[in-house]
């Protein structure tokens, strides 16, 4: 018996009209195109296709977020996995969002896209349309990203191509399947540990502070404001930041000092914060500053976004949360 899923459509490269990419499909085109262009999907499951929202990804929003786990969340039992069709630019903030708004899934939640249009020579929208749609018809019960010819776990996925039909990678954790002319599974997926919960809170009160060597200490100053309850400082190799002259010590100090929770995340792409290697990261540590460990600044971003959503009123729950694994974003051995 054939599985039944959602196709949901955000919009997106993948749907633009072929050449000019300033232009994109209307809704109700949209259907009839990828019918059209990838007739082979209706063979691989039973489809129901939704526009849910047609834009740019850079312009995604939370609203648009809470809008597209909500529809996920209210047809969970009707359809047997999800595949999400979405813009590169902000793909793996949505993945990194939507794992922590679905938390403990039994069914697949797989988000693809295109860096051709669909109707374009040489599109990789097919391909991964259809691959992404075979793949929601397996086990693999969490949010992902397919691209190219990788199923990776969305809230390890980083964008790392602007170009490149290989465009996402999973710096510090293996892919879930990759597909050649079989599709290998690693049978590393989540399993769920208890009951399915959904949270569509989430708040916009973080900012990340992007650091560099000769960055002024006092710019931190702008975040006193009531608006920013969570500082993400995206640091140099294990969490690294001058503290000798520079003020950082003094002003991170003084942001934890007022409430904010201020968690370092690094600029590499591979290994680990770890404030306990250097005497930079360990003043941090002593300060307040906490480890993301091997998380991506993408999922810290979107994990403080989602854990103010629901335990805005209790800062040390918050604190607690972020060192713990919600959806699979962060190793436990890196604490």
């Amino acid at each position: 018996m054939m599985k039944k899923l959602l196709l949901l459509h955000t919009g997106g490269t993948f749907g633009m009209v072929p050449l000019s990419p300033e232009q994109t499909l209307v809704p109700a085109q949209i259907q009839e195109h990828i019918t059209r262009y990838v007739p082979e999907i209706q063979k691989i499951a039973d489809i129901d296709f939704q526009v849910i929202f047609n834009m740019d990804s850079a312009d995604m929003q939370p609203e648009h977020w809470i809008k597209l786990a909500t529809t996920i969340h209210d047809s969970m039992d009707q359809y047997d996995g999800f595949v999400i069709i979405h813009g590169t630019d902000s793909m793996a903030f949505t993945a990194s969002a939507l794992s922590f708004m679905l938390q403990n899934l039994k069914k697949p939640v797989i988000l693809t896209g295109s860096q051709r249009p669909l109707a374009e020579i040489r599109t990789d929208a097919r391909t991964n349309l259809i691959n992404s749609v075979e793949l929601a018809t397996h086990p693999i019960p969490e949010v992902s990203i397919f691209f190219g010819t990788k199923l990776l776990r969305g809230n390890r996925s980083v964008k790392i191509s602007s170009t490149g039909f290989q465009a996402f990678e999973s710096p510090n954790f293996p892919p879930l399947a990759e597909v050649g002319l079989d599709i290998s599974f690693n049978n590393n997926h989540l399993q769920p540990q208890g009951e399915f919960r959904f949270y569509p809170e989430l708040s916009d009160e973080v900012i990340e502070v992007r650091y560099f060597p000769g960055m002024r200490a006092d710019v931190l100053r702008l975040l006193h404001t009531d608006s920013v309850k969570a500082v993400v400082i995206n640091a140099l190799g294990m969490g690294n930041v001058a503290i000798e002259k520079s003020g950082f010590l003094r002003e991170i100090k003084q942001l934890v000092d007022l409430g904010k929770i201020v968690v370092i995340t690094s600029q590499c792409l591979y290994g680990r914060v770890d404030l306990t290697r250097y005497q930079n990261g360990k003043r941090l540590a002593e300060v307040g500053a906490i480890s993301a460990g091997d998380m991506t600044t993408e999922a810290t971003i979107v994990k403080l976004m989602h854990l103010l959503g629901v335990y805005g009123d209790n800062p040390e729950k918050i604190e607690e949360k972020v060192s713990t694994p919600l959806a699979g974003e962060l190793s436990i051995a890196e604490f």
